[in-house]
């Protein structure tokens, strides 16, 4: 830009500047410096406007100038108090599982000391209750190409003082299919009979101690009563085409056996001696499973299997119930017997043992159902106190 009447070829042009403080209104003037005069005012060189606009002061912070970014620690403090927090909930929680599973302490301990008892216990009454149960294999044993469908019974056969362990089995329906000389030595590896039969396990091992083979599928087994005199309860089986057996639990030997076809009996149980010789009898109950009433229960000899009476059930109902002995006192017992099917009424009925020979009319029906009939046996337990055994 040129001025007239101004020279600036060879000057030397600096800019000075001022902080903000030390300026005035000196700052709206422009400086010229020359190597002779010094410094001199544009209004001595006849300049009639500055040779720059004045300028304009900016109070602002320099450090408003820059853009504001939040620092990388307002980020980085809230997720390190986030995880600080949940490794100490996670620490605890393995804490608290630790010491539970190495000291369990039953619930209703903790609720005493919460919760103070303000009746006073007997002190004589202690009750312990299993607060710790822990399961643990003490054997296992397999037993391929059997099935069952029998109750477990628990006798000392070998007199060991432990317990061993009684189940009937079956094979299978291949029995009915192959031959019994093939399929037995093929499948099972023993001659034949081998469609079912009894099994004894020792309780210690798990060992077989023996197992007494069958030409039936046994899923009935009732051990109660000593037949053979040797000390040791023996077991009443009977199977699906009509096999009755009594079975000596020592060592398995069949004491008597009665297999009539399809005599339609599936459950039996023991009862005190009705022909005075001396050994239990045994109580089955006998239904037909074509269409009608056909009901019966029938009682057979505990020493030879002979059938002694054969009595109608009240109504001639079906019965698929295993008589139960219910002891009432020292000299007088009574059976527990049900009747009816899945798709017949039925009732539970209570005879004297002394008249079972009129179960008809001397029964007593104690519980009545409309709908379907009463197939499971009961559990007997002697609530009222009178401390008569129930068998």
């Amino acid at each position: 830009m040129r001025y007239p009447g101004l020279n600036l070829r060879g000057e030397v042009r600096e800019s000075i500047s001022f902080d903000d403080d030390d300026m005035s209104d000196v700052e709206d003037e422009v400086f010229i410096r020359d190597g002779k005069n010094g410094y001199k005012l544009a209004e001595d060189f006849n300049a009639k406007r500055p040779l720059m606009a004045p300028r304009r002061t900016a109070k602002s912070d320099i450090n408003a100038r820059l853009k504001a970014r939040p620092p990388c620690r307002a980020f980085c403090k809230p997720c390190c108090y986030v995880i600080l927090s949940l490794s100490i909930l996670i620490g605890l929680i393995i804490l608290v599982v630790v010491v539970v599973s190495m000291f369990p302490l039953p619930i209703d301990k903790i609720r005493d000391w919460i919760i103070s008892k303000t009746p006073k216990e007997d002190a004589s009454v202690k009750l312990l209750p299993c607060n710790n149960l822990r399961v643990k294999d003490v054997w296992s044993i397999s037993l391929p190409k059997l099935t069952t469908d029998s109750a477990i019974r628990t006798i000392d056969v070998n007199e060991d003082g432990f317990e061993d362990v009684l189940f009937s089995f079956g094979t299978g329906n291949n029995y009915d299919v192959i031959p019994a000389d093939v399929f037995c030595p093929v499948f099972m590896g023993v001659p034949p009979p081998c469609e079912g039969g009894v099994i004894a396990l020792s309780g210690v091992n798990g060992e077989i101690l023996w197992r007494q083979w069958l030409n039936d599928t046994i899923f009935s087994l009732q051990c109660s009563t000593d037949v053979n005199g040797d000390h040791i309860n023996d077991c009443l089986a009977i199977g699906i085409k009509g096999t009755i057996i009594v079975i000596s639990a020592k060592n398995g030997s069949v004491i008597w056996q009665i297999n009539s076809g399809k005599s339609n009996i599936f459950v039996g149980n023991f009862i005190p001696d009705q022909d005075g010789d001396g050994i239990w009898d045994v109580l089955a109950s006998h239904s037909s499973l074509t269409e009608g009433k056909d009901g019966h229960i029938i009682l057979f000899s505990g020493k030879s299997g002979k059938e002694l009476k054969k009595l109608d059930t009240p109504n001639n109902a079906k019965t698929f119930y295993m008589p139960q002995v219910l002891k009432y006192n020292d000299s007088e017992a009574f059976v527990l017997f049900g009747t009816g099917s899945t798709t017949r009424p039925g009732n539970m009925s209570v005879v004297s043992l002394k008249n079972i020979e009129n179960l008809t009319n001397s029964s007593t029906t104690i519980f009545e159902n409309k709908y379907e009939g009463i197939l499971t046996q009961s559990v007997l337990v002697d609530i009222t106190g009178m401390k008569y055994p129930i068998s």
